[in-house]
């Protein structure tokens, strides 16, 4: 919206940039939808609005200080991954003071990795996207196993072999019901669905985070809420748990998949509508065989289910004669 873009140019460089990065996580380079989103990450939680402000500032000046694009810094590229790196450590490592020497290290990180696969992804005009974030976070968690001064939280999953699912048909049958309590079911799982997407378990910071892409595009907010929503319909149908569906924790990532398919990266079209939707239902698939790949070693999947799908679709429409015109 142009009222917000005229803010955008007002604020203050340093702010401009900082918000930018936190804005750029929903893929929005627009400094009042990065406010937004900070804002309700600290409406979510005090911890996890401190740990996203570090990341983002940390992510940002070493990337200033390493010389690498103004342009890019400018329009927040070297800040969403920080951002998401400080509320996904101090979620699944134990809480310390040492906590945040690792955030500021990580972000940093995030930093350098995302210049590299930056250069190895640019002759396909491919975006390295969040795939930096979770192979920083993928390192730290692992490596806390080998430091006395660290140490896994209670929510990284244990390793151990993948189980089936008990009693599935029940996740149906409550969501399919036309009662106030499946309604609020549903509005409960999408809202917190797109909360996810910066570990926030919270129907009042999804909400915001809509409120901050809308401003920014209605296209992307309304990706942004076809994605939670296959996210949740999807599970439902095949039976997944019923406590990760109501958490939307199967929806973060065809939240971030449809709005890249379906707002960002291809002409925004009614064809790139529907590719999105079919790339939004199978990232709920890759979601589960990650999980379960990756159960072994207890790790979360993170946002790589979203990354891996996005960059199969791009690289797929750089080939067709339907969506090759990419942005």
């Amino acid at each position: 919206m142009d009222w917000s873009l005229s803010i955008d140019k007002a604020i203050p460089k340093p702010l401009r940039v900082i918000f930018r990065g936190v804005g750029q996580v929903f893929f929005c380079c627009n400094a009042v939808t990065g406010l937004i989103f900070l804002i309700a990450l600290y409406v979510g939680g005090i911890t996890a609005g401190l740990a996203a402000t570090v990341g983002v500032i940390s992510s940002t000046v070493a990337a200033y200080l390493l010389g690498f694009s103004d342009d890019d810094i400018d329009a927040g590229l070297y800040g969403f991954n920080g951002t998401l790196v400080g509320p996904c450590l101090f979620l699944f490592l134990e809480n310390t003071p040492q906590l945040w020497v690792l955030v500021v290290l990580a972000s940093i990180l995030s930093t350098i990795v995302l210049a590299a696969l930056m250069r190895i992804l640019q002759p396909y005009n491919i975006p390295a996207s969040t795939s930096p974030f979770v192979l920083t976070c993928w390192m730290f968690m692992v490596a806390v196993y080998s430091f006395d001064g660290f140490a896994r939280g209670p929510v990284l999953p244990e390793p151990g072999i993948p189980a089936d699912i008990a009693a599935a048909s029940v996740v149906a049958a409550e969501f399919a019901t036309l009662t106030q309590d499946a309604a609020e079911a549903w509005y409960t799982a999408v809202t917190k669905g797109v909360a996810e997407v910066m570990f926030a378990d919270s129907v009042i910071v999804g909400i915001l985070f809509l409120t901050g892409i809308a401003i920014t595009s209605l296209r992307g907010a309304s990706m942004a809420l076809a994605g939670a929503i296959v996210g949740v319909a999807l599970p439902i149908c095949l039976g997944a748990d019923k406590t990760l569906i109501e958490m939307g924790l199967y929806a973060f990532n065809p939240v971030l998949t449809m709005m890249a398919v379906g707002w960002v990266f291809l002409k925004p079209t009614t064809g790139t509508a529907i590719l999105a939707l079919l790339a939004g239902v199978l990232t709920v698939i890759c979601q589960a065989g990650l999980a379960n790949f990756l159960a072994p070693i207890g790790l979360p999947t993170l946002t790589f289910p979203f990354v891996l799908v996005m960059w199969m679709f791009l690289f797929a429409a750089s080939k067709s004669k339907y969506w090759g015109n990419s942005h």
